[in-house]
Parts: structure tokens; C-alpha cells; sequence
């Protein structure tokens, strides 16, 4: 994944008036932008969304990771949340963030099967894997929507760090 500055691509349609660009971020993948656009992403079950922005220089990105780390499995970074955050802190900084800028927003990561079983389930072992990653990297979580059991969708907006979420039950927040 490379930092876009022409939102090709992963475009969903232009706007009217006031609406934002949107640029699509699927499964398994990861976008950064520096214009003022919306990132949107739908089908957080299990999967976690990582909105990593810079507030000062507009800078931003999103990513769609399905597990905590690569392991032994085989896929591009952005299919991980360790892999994928990693991917996108450098991107951001190819793109002109600051590192130390750089803050964080999760949502997602749902228990979407009621099993028992007495290991974390793959959203608690995806929202612990981000929370690590992002301390070792010095990355504050400024805010999260994360676990339950309903899937969420988001739009991001990097320029003003807003991270808009919608569950499958109705209820929509900003975080």
C-alpha cells in the first residue's frame, strides 16, 4: 500500500455540496491519504478498523486487518493488525507525518459467534494485538468502539480525525 494523493482506485463516488470524496478500504487492505476525503470501510465483524492520522498535518489512513498477527499464515500486511499498522505508520510517514504525531482510533473486533471457548476470541485477540503494537510504537488510542456482538461499519475522516461508526443494532457514534 502506498500513500494516494489521487484517490483512484479505491473511489466510491465524488460529492455534492459538502459531501467528501469516499474511497473505499475492502477487507484485508489499507489506505493513505493526504487530501480531505472520506475513508470507508463496512463488514467489521471479527475483523478490526485502525484509523491512524496525524492532526496536525491532515495526514491519514485506514486499515481493515482480519487477525492479530501474520504468524505462519500467508497475505499481504494489511490482513494483520500487527503487519498492517506497521505498514501504515510507515506510509504516513512517507506522506508527511509526523511519527510523533500520529494518534489512533479502533472500532470493530465483535464476538460474532457465541462459542465457549477459553481462549480470547479473534476481535479480543485483535484488539489486544493493535493495543500492543501501538504502545510499542508509541501510538496513543484516543478512542475505541470495540467488542460486542454486533459488526460495525466506519467512515474516517483523517483531516479532522473524526471516526464516524455505525452498528448492525442501530447505534451510530463519533468517536
Amino acid at each position: 500500500m502506498a500513500p494516494s494523493d489521487s484517490g483512484l482506485g479505491g473511489r466510491t463516488g465524488g460529492g455534492f455540496g459538502n459531501e467528501k470524496e469516499r474511497v473505499k478500504v475492502g477487507v484485508s487492505d489499507a489506505e493513505v491519504t493526504t487530501r480531505d476525503v472520506t475513508l470507508v470501510t463496512s463488514g467489521l465483524g471479527s475483523c478490526l478498523g485502525v484509523a491512524l492520522y496525524d492532526p496536525h498535518s491532515g495526514v491519514g489512513g485506514l486499515l481493515h486487518a482480519m487477525l492479530p498477527e501474520s504468524a505462519d499464515h500467508p497475505g499481504p500486511p494489511e490482513k494483520f493488525v500487527v503487519d498492517g499498522i506497521d505498514q501504515m505508520i510507515d506510509d504516513l510517514d512517507r506522506a508527511g507525518a509526523a511519527r510523533r504525531s500520529i494518534r489512533a482510533k479502533l472500532a470493530g473486533a465483535s464476538s460474532m459467534l457465541d462459542l465457549e471457548t477459553e481462549s480470547a476470541s479473534v476481535g479480543e485477540q485483535n484488539v489486544d494485538a493493535a493495543h500492543r503494537a501501538l504502545d510499542t510504537r508509541n501510538v496513543p488510542i484516543k478512542n475505541a468502539d470495540t467488542g460486542g456482538s454486533n459488526g460495525r461499519s466506519i467512515r474516517f475522516e483523517p483531516a479532522e480525525g473524526k471516526l464516524f461508526v455505525s452498528s448492525a443494532d442501530g447505534d451510530r457514534r463519533v468517536l
